[in-house]
């Protein structure tokens, strides 16, 4: 190992700068992490250090800083760890969608994140937005559920197919159409409850129970059949 080297490895595993570089992610410092390959050590207890940025990270999200989701995606490309860590993985996908996103949410997050559940009351009606019918489902995916959307009424079976059929690329689809609308939908109320459904969509495993999810598969089985009859 040459000299150069050295001193990058152990600059890497220092907590310190550690700390510093990922606490306000900027370009120049993104390119510092890449450099002395931060996430390709060994054991960094890397964990801790980025569930306790989480907080922080989410806010510098909402206000706009590209350079974070620059850096969440060479973390999910480059960490073993995260493989292991679904909670800290969900949390860092709607974190980078978010700083991915141009523009700056013009409501206080903490007040969603404190009360969740009132503004998540109605907010499944935000399948119905014209943003959101880039999200498509073919024909063949939505017609084991003709029966059970025809007469309103899911049965179990049926739930874990819509569950099936939220992808993780479909889901990436999804948070990203909210987390335009959260920054740029012109109505405030309507820019709450997105980000109230991107913090509710957390976890994969309850999107097929879901009510915007099943409402978004159901809006698009009625559109097909509305196409049908023109």
């Amino acid at each position: 190992m040459s000299h150069s080297d050295k001193k990058n490895a152990s600059i890497a595993i220092h907590p310190g700068l550690r700390h510093i570089l990922l606490a306000n992610p900027t370009q120049e410092s993104v390119s510092k992490i890449i450099e002395y390959q931060l996430f390709e050590q060994p054991n960094p207890p890397l964990a801790d250090d980025i569930l306790y940025l989480l907080p922080s990270w989410e806010q510098q999200a909402l206000e706009g800083n590209e350079a974070l989701g620059s850096l969440i995606q060479y973390i999910s490309q480059h960490s073993l760890f995260m493989k292991n860590e679904k909670i800290i993985h969900s949390n860092l996908l709607r974190i980078r969608i978010l700083a991915s996103t141009p523009g700056i949410v013009s409501f206080p997050a903490l007040e969603i994140q404190e009360h969740l559940v009132r503004f998540l009351q109605t907010s499944d009606s935000l399948a119905d937005l014209p943003e959101l019918e880039v999200v498509s489902f073919s024909e063949s995916e939505i017609k084991p559920l003709s029966f059970d959307l025809t007469r309103f009424r899911l049965t179990p079976h049926s739930r874990r197919y819509i569950q099936n059929l939220f992808r993780p690329e479909r889901r990436e689809a999804i948070l990203s159409v909210l987390a335009y609308i959260t920054k740029n939908y012109p109505l405030i109320s309507t820019c709450r409850q997105a980000y109230a459904l991107m913090l509710s969509l957390d976890n994969p495993d309850i999107w097929g129970n879901h009510p915007f999810c099943v409402r978004l598969v159901a809006n698009r089985f009625w559109d097909s059949k509305l196409k049908k009859t023109l």
